[in-house]
Protein backbone atom coordinates (compact mmCIF):
# COMPACT_ATOMS: atom_id res chain seq x y z
CA UNK A 1 0.00 0.00 0.00
CA UNK A 2 1.31 3.44 -0.91
CA UNK A 3 2.16 5.54 2.12
CA UNK A 4 0.88 9.05 2.64
CA UNK A 5 3.27 11.91 3.30
CA UNK A 6 2.08 11.95 6.91
CA UNK A 7 2.83 8.24 7.36
CA UNK A 8 6.27 8.69 5.84
CA UNK A 9 7.04 11.59 8.17
CA UNK A 10 5.97 9.53 11.18
CA UNK A 11 8.40 6.82 10.08
CA UNK A 12 11.17 9.38 9.85
CA UNK A 13 10.36 10.78 13.29
CA UNK A 14 10.51 7.32 14.87
CA UNK A 15 13.92 6.76 13.24
CA UNK A 16 15.43 10.06 14.37
CA UNK A 17 13.76 11.67 17.37
CA UNK A 18 15.97 9.93 19.95
CA UNK A 19 19.29 10.47 18.14
CA UNK A 20 21.88 12.28 20.22
CA UNK A 21 23.63 15.52 19.32
CA UNK A 22 26.74 13.42 18.65
CA UNK A 23 24.73 11.30 16.18
CA UNK A 24 23.89 14.41 14.17
CA UNK A 25 27.51 14.71 13.10
CA UNK A 26 27.71 11.21 11.62
CA UNK A 27 28.28 10.92 7.89
CA UNK A 28 25.19 11.29 5.70
CA UNK A 29 24.98 12.20 2.03
CA UNK A 30 22.17 13.81 0.08
CA UNK A 31 23.12 14.22 -3.56
CA UNK A 32 26.17 16.44 -3.70
CA UNK A 33 25.80 17.47 -0.07
CA UNK A 34 28.30 15.40 1.88
CA UNK A 35 29.61 17.62 4.68
CA UNK A 36 26.52 18.43 6.79
CA UNK A 37 26.21 15.13 8.61
CA UNK A 38 23.13 13.15 9.49
CA UNK A 39 21.20 16.29 10.44
CA UNK A 40 20.87 16.96 6.72
CA UNK A 41 18.40 14.08 6.42
CA UNK A 42 15.98 16.08 8.55
CA UNK A 43 16.89 19.43 7.07
CA UNK A 44 16.23 18.23 3.53
CA UNK A 45 12.98 16.57 4.56
CA UNK A 46 11.86 19.98 5.81
CA UNK A 47 13.06 21.50 2.51
CA UNK A 48 11.09 18.95 0.48
CA UNK A 49 7.89 19.40 2.48
CA UNK A 50 8.05 23.17 2.01
CA UNK A 51 8.51 22.64 -1.71
CA UNK A 52 5.56 20.24 -1.83
CA UNK A 53 3.37 22.76 0.00
CA UNK A 54 4.14 25.40 -2.62
CA UNK A 55 3.37 22.99 -5.47
CA UNK A 56 0.06 21.93 -3.88
CA UNK A 57 -0.98 25.54 -3.25
CA UNK A 58 -0.32 26.39 -6.90
CA UNK A 59 -2.80 23.70 -7.98
CA UNK A 60 -5.69 24.80 -5.79
CA UNK A 61 -8.67 25.91 -7.83
CA UNK A 62 -10.11 28.17 -5.15
CA UNK A 63 -9.04 29.83 -1.93
CA UNK A 64 -10.26 28.37 1.37
CA UNK A 65 -13.00 30.07 3.39
CA UNK A 66 -11.99 32.35 6.25
CA UNK A 67 -12.84 29.58 8.70
CA UNK A 68 -10.71 27.21 6.64
CA UNK A 69 -7.78 29.59 6.88
CA UNK A 70 -8.19 29.97 10.63
CA UNK A 71 -8.39 26.21 11.10
CA UNK A 72 -5.28 25.92 8.93
CA UNK A 73 -3.46 28.18 11.39
CA UNK A 74 -4.77 26.03 14.24
CA UNK A 75 -3.48 22.95 12.45
CA UNK A 76 -0.02 24.52 12.32
CA UNK A 77 -0.16 24.96 16.11
CA UNK A 78 -1.30 21.35 16.52
CA UNK A 79 1.63 20.07 14.47
CA UNK A 80 4.01 22.19 16.54
CA UNK A 81 2.57 20.54 19.65
CA UNK A 82 3.00 17.16 17.94
CA UNK A 83 6.70 17.92 17.61
CA UNK A 84 6.92 18.57 21.35
CA UNK A 85 4.95 15.41 22.20
CA UNK A 86 7.26 13.33 19.97
CA UNK A 87 10.14 14.12 22.32
CA UNK A 88 8.31 13.32 25.58
CA UNK A 89 8.94 10.22 27.68
CA UNK A 90 6.20 8.52 29.70
CA UNK A 91 8.39 8.46 32.80
CA UNK A 92 8.61 12.27 32.75
CA UNK A 93 4.87 13.02 32.56
CA UNK A 94 4.32 13.32 36.32
CA UNK A 95 7.61 14.87 37.35
CA UNK A 96 7.01 18.20 39.13
CA UNK A 97 9.36 20.85 37.71
CA UNK A 98 9.18 23.12 40.77
CA UNK A 99 6.93 23.76 43.75
CA UNK A 100 3.59 25.05 42.56
CA UNK A 101 4.30 24.29 38.89
CA UNK A 102 2.28 21.84 36.78
CA UNK A 103 3.86 18.59 35.61
CA UNK A 104 3.52 17.77 31.93
CA UNK A 105 0.46 15.56 32.40
CA UNK A 106 -1.50 18.32 34.14
CA UNK A 107 -0.76 20.83 31.39
CA UNK A 108 -1.72 18.29 28.76
CA UNK A 109 -4.96 17.52 30.58
CA UNK A 110 -5.83 21.22 30.67
CA UNK A 111 -5.08 21.51 26.96
CA UNK A 112 -7.14 18.47 26.03
CA UNK A 113 -10.14 19.52 28.10
CA UNK A 114 -10.07 22.99 26.58
CA UNK A 115 -10.04 21.57 23.04
CA UNK A 116 -13.37 19.89 23.81
CA UNK A 117 -14.74 23.04 25.48
CA UNK A 118 -13.86 25.23 22.48
CA UNK A 119 -15.34 22.67 20.09
CA UNK A 120 -18.59 22.66 22.06
CA UNK A 121 -18.89 26.44 22.13
CA UNK A 122 -18.15 26.84 18.43
CA UNK A 123 -20.48 24.07 17.33
CA UNK A 124 -23.27 25.39 19.57
CA UNK A 125 -22.91 28.89 18.14
CA UNK A 126 -22.92 27.55 14.59
CA UNK A 127 -26.01 25.42 15.07
CA UNK A 128 -27.91 28.26 16.76
CA UNK A 129 -27.00 30.54 13.84
CA UNK A 130 -28.29 27.98 11.36
CA UNK A 131 -31.49 27.60 13.38
CA UNK A 132 -32.04 31.36 13.32
CA UNK A 133 -31.56 31.76 17.10
CA UNK A 134 -29.97 34.86 18.65
CA UNK A 135 -29.41 36.20 22.14
CA UNK A 136 -28.13 34.51 25.25
CA UNK A 137 -29.20 30.85 25.26
CA UNK A 138 -31.16 29.52 28.25
CA UNK A 139 -29.28 27.19 30.57
CA UNK A 140 -31.40 24.18 29.65
CA UNK A 141 -30.58 24.57 25.93
CA UNK A 142 -26.86 24.89 26.62
CA UNK A 143 -26.79 22.00 29.08
CA UNK A 144 -28.63 19.67 26.73
CA UNK A 145 -26.32 20.53 23.84
CA UNK A 146 -23.07 20.20 25.78
CA UNK A 147 -23.86 16.88 27.48
CA UNK A 148 -22.45 14.53 24.78
CA UNK A 149 -19.38 16.76 24.28
CA UNK A 150 -18.75 16.77 28.05
CA UNK A 151 -19.07 12.99 28.17
CA UNK A 152 -16.48 12.62 25.39
CA UNK A 153 -14.18 15.08 27.18
CA UNK A 154 -14.49 13.32 30.52
CA UNK A 155 -13.75 9.93 28.95
CA UNK A 156 -10.67 11.32 27.22
CA UNK A 157 -9.41 12.98 30.41
CA UNK A 158 -9.96 9.81 32.44
CA UNK A 159 -7.80 7.89 29.98
CA UNK A 160 -5.19 10.64 29.99
CA UNK A 161 -4.81 10.44 33.78
CA UNK A 162 -2.90 7.17 33.49
CA UNK A 163 -1.95 7.06 29.81
CA UNK A 164 1.52 6.54 28.43
CA UNK A 165 2.73 9.21 26.02
CA UNK A 166 1.49 7.23 23.00
CA UNK A 167 -2.06 7.33 24.37
CA UNK A 168 -1.80 11.06 24.98
CA UNK A 169 -0.68 11.68 21.40
CA UNK A 170 -3.67 9.66 20.18
CA UNK A 171 -6.05 11.63 22.40
CA UNK A 172 -4.91 14.93 20.90
CA UNK A 173 -5.15 13.51 17.39
CA UNK A 174 -8.72 12.36 18.00
CA UNK A 175 -10.04 15.69 19.24
CA UNK A 176 -8.07 17.63 16.62
CA UNK A 177 -9.59 15.65 13.75
CA UNK A 178 -13.02 16.15 15.28
CA UNK A 179 -12.53 19.93 15.45
CA UNK A 180 -11.49 20.11 11.79
CA UNK A 181 -14.41 17.96 10.68
CA UNK A 182 -17.13 19.63 12.73
CA UNK A 183 -16.10 23.24 12.15
CA UNK A 184 -14.59 23.08 8.67
CA UNK A 185 -17.85 23.93 6.89
CA UNK A 186 -18.37 27.37 8.48
CA UNK A 187 -19.01 29.75 5.60
CA UNK A 188 -17.86 33.36 5.32
CA UNK A 189 -21.50 34.39 5.82
CA UNK A 190 -21.57 32.57 9.17
CA UNK A 191 -18.21 33.50 10.65
CA UNK A 192 -19.47 36.57 12.52
CA UNK A 193 -22.30 34.63 14.22
CA UNK A 194 -22.40 34.99 17.99
CA UNK A 195 -21.09 32.17 20.16
CA UNK A 196 -21.73 32.34 23.90
CA UNK A 197 -19.29 31.25 26.60
CA UNK A 198 -18.25 32.39 30.07
CA UNK A 199 -17.10 35.75 28.62
CA UNK A 200 -20.41 36.48 26.93
CA UNK A 201 -21.09 36.60 23.20
CA UNK A 202 -18.15 36.64 20.81
CA UNK A 203 -18.19 36.00 17.05
CA UNK A 204 -17.25 32.57 15.75
CA UNK A 205 -14.22 34.23 14.15
CA UNK A 206 -12.84 35.04 17.61
CA UNK A 207 -13.72 31.62 19.02
CA UNK A 208 -11.98 29.81 16.16
CA UNK A 209 -8.78 31.79 16.63
CA UNK A 210 -8.76 30.82 20.33
CA UNK A 211 -7.93 27.21 19.38
CA UNK A 212 -4.54 28.22 18.02
CA UNK A 213 -3.66 30.79 20.64
CA UNK A 214 -4.47 28.49 23.55
CA UNK A 215 -2.40 25.65 22.04
CA UNK A 216 0.55 27.95 21.49
CA UNK A 217 0.29 29.42 25.01
CA UNK A 218 0.55 26.02 26.66
CA UNK A 219 3.05 24.59 24.18
CA UNK A 220 5.40 27.25 25.52
CA UNK A 221 4.53 26.05 29.02
CA UNK A 222 5.41 22.48 28.02
CA UNK A 223 8.72 23.71 26.59
CA UNK A 224 9.53 25.41 29.88
CA UNK A 225 8.58 22.34 31.91
CA UNK A 226 10.74 20.04 29.78
CA UNK A 227 13.70 22.37 30.26
CA UNK A 228 13.06 22.52 34.01
CA UNK A 229 13.14 18.72 34.39
CA UNK A 230 16.33 18.39 32.35
CA UNK A 231 14.68 17.35 29.07
CA UNK A 232 15.48 20.36 26.88
CA UNK A 233 15.25 19.34 23.20
CA UNK A 234 18.22 17.81 21.43
CA UNK A 235 19.24 18.94 17.96
CA UNK A 236 17.35 16.01 16.43
CA UNK A 237 14.20 16.89 18.37
CA UNK A 238 14.39 20.53 17.28
CA UNK A 239 14.72 19.42 13.65
CA UNK A 240 11.85 16.95 14.03
CA UNK A 241 9.68 19.80 15.28
CA UNK A 242 10.58 21.79 12.16
CA UNK A 243 9.58 18.81 10.01
CA UNK A 244 6.19 18.58 11.71
CA UNK A 245 5.62 22.29 11.16
CA UNK A 246 6.37 21.87 7.46
CA UNK A 247 4.10 18.83 7.29
CA UNK A 248 1.16 20.90 8.54
CA UNK A 249 0.98 23.00 5.39
CA UNK A 250 1.06 19.88 3.21
CA UNK A 251 -1.83 18.34 5.16
CA UNK A 252 -4.04 21.43 4.97
CA UNK A 253 -6.66 21.38 2.24
CA UNK A 254 -8.11 18.58 0.13
CA UNK A 255 -6.11 15.38 -0.26
CA UNK A 256 -5.74 15.78 -4.00
CA UNK A 257 -2.82 15.58 -6.39
CA UNK A 258 -1.68 12.14 -5.28
CA UNK A 259 0.64 11.88 -8.26
CA UNK A 260 2.45 14.92 -6.85
CA UNK A 261 2.44 13.77 -3.25
CA UNK A 262 3.47 10.15 -3.86
CA UNK A 263 7.13 10.73 -4.88
CA UNK A 264 7.70 12.92 -1.82
CA UNK A 265 6.14 10.30 0.46
CA UNK A 266 8.25 7.58 -1.13
CA UNK A 267 11.49 9.56 -0.79
CA UNK A 268 10.84 10.36 2.87
CA UNK A 269 9.87 6.76 3.63
CA UNK A 270 13.02 5.42 1.99
CA UNK A 271 15.08 7.93 3.96
CA UNK A 272 13.42 6.80 7.18
CA UNK A 273 14.23 3.17 6.40
CA UNK A 274 17.87 4.02 5.67
CA UNK A 275 18.16 6.01 8.90
CA UNK A 276 16.59 3.18 10.84
CA UNK A 277 19.11 0.72 9.39
CA UNK A 278 21.88 3.16 10.22
CA UNK A 279 20.63 3.45 13.82
CA UNK A 280 20.55 -0.33 14.23
CA UNK A 281 24.03 -0.65 12.76
CA UNK A 282 25.35 1.91 15.22
CA UNK A 283 23.87 -0.10 18.06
Amino acid sequence: MTKTVTQAVEELVRATVWLSDEDMGRAWEWGEYKEEGLRFALLMTHHELRDLAVRLAARREREPSQAGRILGQYHQAYRDLTGVLAAMRTEDLDRIPAEGEWPLRETLGHLLGTEYAFLTVNRFGLERRRAGKTGEPPDEEWNAFRAPFAAARDAALTRLDTAAIEGIRNAFFDVHVRVLRELGDISDAEIEAEAWFWDGAMPLRFRLHRFEEHLRQHTVQLDKTLAAIGRAPTEAQRLVRNVYNALAEVEIGPALDEELRAPFADAISQRASALDRDRVAQG
